[in-house]
């Protein structure tokens, strides 16, 4: 299997067989890209490949250190994401060490999902950063012989998160590159790391899915009806992971939900905002509101590929009617801007806020956002 654990990207997957190939590793890459792309499962089957024992760039997936790396056990592989801060918590004190047991727990759980869905995205509550203490520990490591032969390889996942110290440490790191050590940052922020860190990378840019590609995994990988993982694929804009959040929930009755919701937000119906925000609450379910929030992203960008008159580009394709007045409806630039405060709704109930919170605070925000020209007619 291996390889095939990464949909697509057979553009980026050339590229590294050519320098996989070559010898001639360089000490850091940059994978850059949007979010669900596949990022983190081909930094994962890269180092397979560094450190399987049949030399091969297809992994064999059956020598023991294909094995320790299909669960993320390997002595030479390690991955650093962003961790919260334990009390009393000091600059001498490892990564783990002041963590509570239940989010330790829930930090190996997350690393052993990630094991078996590479394109899982690791979320530890409170976790807003990449510590100064897990570079720490990565330079102590990068010290000592390796355990196997191979290649040391250091996953920083989410790269964008690190903190000003850590980002520094690992620029030392960097401009001083150990013997047969690989790192390898992931991150769909390329423009928020240091330029000096992206400078000491080989950058490679990774693209967004088809919708056939994102079809093609929904239907091999959980057997889910081909129409209905059509439909997800096409909501999906182009990233599995958003995909999979879809999965397992009612899309069209949900896509109904979100126009909806953009309807009150027009109204400015305080009383409907409360009233689904408890209902949300009530449920109980982050999956489903991320699915939600993520649907009226959808909406707000069809909105304005119209407003640009792009309309071969939209994703829901069978409502043209309802879009053509939604971009007549709203301000343009108010569209966009109402996208990327969705971002920040998605980030928070991806850290556990509140979802009523949320919610009502993002409908407050989007009505400000979403200048209105004339009412949106229902669909």
């Amino acid at each position: 299997m291996s390889w095939k654990r990464v949909v697509g990207q057979t553009r980026v997957k050339r590229i590294l067989e050519r320098i996989f190939t070559s010898g001639r590793i360089p000490s850091a890459f940059l994978f850059e890209g949007p979010e669900g792309v596949g990022k983190d499962a081909a930094a994962v089957e890269f180092a397979k490949a560094l450190n399987c024992e049949k030399g091969s760039f297809e992994p064999c997936d059956e020598c023991s250190s294909c094995r320790q790396i299909n669960t993320l056990q390997h002595p030479n592989v390690r991955l650093l994401f962003p961790l919260p801060r334990g009390e009393g918590e000091t600059k001498d004190d490892g990564p783990l060490d002041k963590l509570d047991a239940k989010t330790v727990r829930t930090v190996l759980e997350e690393i052993s999902r990630k094991a078996s869905d590479p394109y899982h995205k690791i979320l530890i509550p409170k976790a807003q950063i990449i510590k100064i203490s897990s570079i720490r520990e990565v330079i102590h490591e990068n010290s000592l012989s390796l355990f196997k032969r191979g290649y040391r390889v250091i996953i920083v996942i989410q790269a964008e998160e690190l903190g000003v110290e850590s980002a520094n440490a690992l620029l030392k790191v960097l401009e001083e590159p150990s013997p047969h050590t690989v790192f390898i940052l992931t991150t769909s922020k390329k423009n928020i790391l240091l330029p000096t860190i992206v400078s000491r990378c080989q950058t490679i840019r990774f693209d967004l899915l088809s919708e056939d590609e994102i079809a093609s995994a929904l239907t091999e990988k959980i057997g889910i009806a081909e129409a209905d993982a059509r439909l997800k694929a096409r909501l999906a804009s182009g990233s599995l992971s958003k995909a999979m959040v879809l999965v397992g929930t009612e899309t069209l009755r949900m896509r109904e939900e979100s126009l909806e919701i953009l309807r009150d937000i027009y109204a400015f119906d305080y009383g409907k905002f409360s009233s689904r925000s408890k209902k949300i609450v009530e449920e109980r379910d982050s999956v489903r509101a991320l699915a939600l929030l993520q649907m009226l992203q959808i909406w707000l960008r069809d909105a304005a590929i119209m407003n640009y008159g792009s309309a071969d580009k939209i994703i829901n394709v069978d409502k043209r009617d309802v879009l053509e007045k939604m971009s007549q409806s709203f301000d343009k630039n108010g569209l966009l801007q109402a996208s990327a405060r969705i971002d920040r709704s998605i980030a928070e109930v991806e850290g556990n806020v509140n979802l009523a919170l949320v919610f009502v605070n993002l409908f407050m925000d989007l009505s400000a956002l979403l200048k209105k020209k004339i009412e949106v007619q229902h669909g």
